[in-house]
C-alpha cells in the first residue's frame, strides 16, 4: 500500500542513518504511530509535515511529495532566469484569491533583476485589495522565492504568500504577514483600513487531520510599487514574456 512519498520518506530516513522507523520518532520526538502511517504509506501527508521531515533527514520536501513545483509556480526559465522576474499571477490581500496563474498574453517579465536567492525558484505576483497597504498599494509586484527551496521556516514579521487548499481541490492565495505569540501561529493583514482579520495558522509542522490545509508557500523579498514599475517600463525594463 505504499506510494511514492512513502518509499521516498524511508529511503531519507535510511539514508539519515535511522534503522527503524521507531528510532526516528524517537530521535525526534514525534508520535511513532502517525510517523509509521507515513511511511508505510496507509496515511498521507502534505507539505507542511514534509518539510517537518526533510529538516529532520536533510533533503528536501518536494523530493519527498514527489513534485517537481509543490508551490504550483513555474520556475524563472533559463539561463536568464537569474537575471528576470517573471510577473505570472496576481494575490489578493485582503481575501483569499483563486491561485490561477496568468496566461502568456497577461504575463510579463521585468528584466535586469538578478534573484535574492540564486537556487531558489522565484515568481512575481501582482497585489489585488487593500488588507496589506501599509506595505503594498494595489497593483504592487511582489518578488517571491519558493519557501520550499530554502532552508528556514517563516518568524514573526516575515511577510509570506499563503496557499488554502480547499476540501474540494480550489486552491487560493493571500499574502499577509506571519506572527508567532505564545505558541500559536497568525497570518496578520496591515491595512489602513478596517474589516480585516488574522487568519491563524496551524504552524509549520502541524499535520492537517482534515480535508483542508493552508500552508505558507513562499517570502515576499522585495516589492515594486506602480510608481516604480512605470520607471522600469519607461526604461524599457518590463517586457512581454
Amino acid at each position: 500500500m505504499g506510494s511514492l512519498k512513502s518509499e521516498r520518506l524511508r529511503a531519507a530516513r535510511e539514508k539519515a542513518g535511522y534503522a527503524s522507523a521507531a528510532d526516528a520518532a524517537r530521535a525526534f520526538g514525534w508520535t511513532e504511530s502517525a510517523y509509521r502511517h507515513h511511511e508505510n504509506g496507509t496515511r498521507g501527508f502534505g507539505a507542511d509535515v514534509a518539510k517537518k521531515y526533510a529538516r529532520a533527514f536533510k533533503t528536501k520536501p518536494g523530493w519527498l511529495l514527489g513534485l517537481e513545483n509543490v508551490d504550483g509556480a513555474p520556475p524563472s526559465p533559463s539561463p536568464s532566469g537569474k537575471d528576470r522576474l517573471v510577473v505570472n499571477g496576481s494575490v489578493e490581500a485582503g481575501a483569499w484569491r483563486p491561485s490561477q496563474y496568468w496566461d502568456d498574453e497577461r504575463t510579463f517579465v521585468i528584466e535586469g533583476m538578478p534573484s535574492p536567492v540564486p537556487n531558489a525558484r522565484r515568481f512575481g505576483l501582482v497585489v489585488v485589495g487593500r488588507s496589506m497597504d501599509e506595505f503594498y498599494e494595489p497593483d504592487t509586484v511582489l518578488d517571491c522565492v519558493s519557501i520550499f527551496d530554502t532552508s528556514i521556516e517563516p518568524k514573526t514579521g516575515d511577510h509570506v504568500i499563503v496557499e488554502a487548499i480547499r476540501a474540494d481541490g480550489l486552491r487560493e492565495l493571500t499574502v499577509k504577514e506571519y506572527r508567532e505569540e505564545e505558541g500559536r501561529y497568525w497570518l496578520v493583514p496591515r491595512s489602513t483600513r478596517q474589516g480585516f482579520e488574522p487568519v491563524e495558522y496551524p504552524g509549520p509542522d502541524a499535520e492537517h487531520a482534515g480535508e483542508s490545509e493552508i500552508r505558507v508557500i513562499a517570502f515576499v523579498m522585495t516589492a515594486y510599487p506602480p510608481r516604480t514599475l512605470d520607471l522600469l517600463r519607461r526604461m524599457g525594463m518590463i517586457k512581454p514574456n
